[in-house]
Parts: structure tokens; sequence; C-alpha cells
């Protein structure tokens, strides 16, 4: 029940954010702000387009998690809906961090040290955010059993280690679409 409370208050947010974007970007354009009528489609029809891909991603995530339960002891979920509402959730907070916590604390080294932090530092930060956000929600979300704090590190290492291989696979792949372009 609480997992459906907190997808349900995230939709709803969703909804209310899209309802102010709206009349942000009409008030931007000097523009009248849209009628109810245009937002009663409006609305859904973009929180589509915002859910399907995040949806998809925290199904990619659950295949992740559901890997690591039956090959390792690191974490356990009681079921399906446990595992999805932790993938769904960790999902949306990486990208909150990835877009305002991650920049912030960069710009705040940056301050600090008189000099932009190395790339090395950025990704330890990153790794440590990640590895905090895992196990905090590991123990908010109920079904959701994660061994220690060790563990959460191991899970936000091979993430990024995804990410890294996924990323190195891409300049890989622009490389040589680039060379064959170029012949």
């Amino acid at each position: 029940m609480n997992n459906y409370v907190l997808l349900f208050g995230l939709l709803l947010l969703l909804f209310f954010g899209l309802s102010v974007l709206l009349n942000y970007l009409s008030h931007r354009d000097h523009e009248p702000p849209p009628s109810w009528k245009t937002k009663v489609w409006a609305i859904p029809v973009f929180s589509l387009l915002i859910i399907g891909p995040v949806i998809g991603f925290a199904f990619l995530y659950m295949t992740f998690f559901r890997r690591i339960e039956h090959t390792s002891s690191l974490i356990s979920f009681t079921g399906k809906a446990d595992l999805f509402t932790f993938s769904l959730v960790i999902l949306l907070s990486f990208l909150f961090f990835e877009t305002f916590i991650h920049p912030l604390t960069h710009a705040l080294i940056r301050y600090g040290l008189k000099r932009p932090p190395t790339i090395y530092s950025r990704q330890i930060i990153t790794i440590i955010a990640d590895c905090l956000l895992i196990y905090v929600f590991a123990h908010l979300i109920p079904g959701v059993y994660i061994k220690d704090f060790l563990s959460a590190l191991t899970l936000s290492v091979a993430l990024h280690v995804i990410e890294w291989i996924l990323a190195g696979i891409m300049i890989l792949y622009k490389k040589n679409n680039k060379k064959n372009l170029n012949m």
C-alpha cells in the first residue's frame, strides 16, 4: 500500500509540474494561458512521453537488481512490486541528483578549491552519492533488504561500471560511424 501511495504522489507531482510548465511557457511567450480543456488532454500526453522511457529504464534496473539478487546476497526483495518500486525510486533519485545536486556539489568544490574538480573526483562524488541513495531507499521502502553499506557501495560501483562500458561503446560507435562517413 505504501508503495502505491509513493508512486501516486510522484504521478501527481509530475502532473502539477507539467501544469506549472505549461503556464510558464505561455507567460514567457506572451500568450494567453492554456484553457482547462487543453490542459486536460495535454498534461496526460506529455506525462506519457516522460513516464514511458522512465518505466522502460526502471524495468532495465529491475532486471539488473533481480540478477544481483539471484547471484549474490547483497540485496533481496520480497516481491516483484517491491523490486519495481525500488528500481523506479532509485532511477528517479539518480535523475534528480544528476540534474540538481551533483552540479551544485561540483560548484561548491570549484568555489572551495578555486579550481574545477577533476574527472576522478567527480566520479567519486557521484558513486558515493548513489551509494547513499541506494542505502537510504533500501531502508525506506518496505520489502527491500540490503546487507550493509558496503553492499550499497558495490551496487553503486557496478551501476557505474555498466554506465562506463555503455559510454565507451557509444564513443566507439560514433568514432566508427564518423570513420565510415569519411570514406
